[in-house]
């Protein structure tokens, strides 16, 4: 009975830990960009660093978007006329940059870490 009412108690402190993760995934500051014809509005964010953040971006284009950045470690097609969620690990002070993987060298934002 007694290990019966020891697992019973740490079962229930799992899942109390896992109730805070959940709602700081909720806290999360999120930054709205925008992407028409090959420009990101605005192509520029800053964030506080140590602090993981989300990216909403919308595509007010017909054609899909992909929205990547090798060093924030993300990449996601958003199609045409639809909005996208990325998460963002806390990162280290820098300037990171951000593309439409589809018009790499055309489509480019950046996020300041500070």
């Amino acid at each position: 009975m007694r290990k019966l009412q020891f697992i019973a108690a740490l079962s229930a402190l799992a899942v109390m830990a896992l109730v805070p993760a959940a709602s700081s995934a909720d806290e999360m500051k999120t930054y709205e960009i925008t992407v028409k014809d090959k420009v990101f509005t605005p192509n520029e964010i800053t964030v506080k660093a140590g602090e993981p953040f989300r990216i909403k971006m919308t595509n007010a284009n017909a054609m899909p978007v992909e929205l990547e950045s090798s060093k924030l470690g993300f990449e996601k097609v958003a199609a045409g006329f639809s909005d996208i969620l990325v998460n963002v690990r806390a990162q280290t002070p820098g300037t990171y940059t951000f593309f439409d993987d589809f018009h790499p060298k055309e489509t480019t934002g950046r996020v300041i870490v500070k």
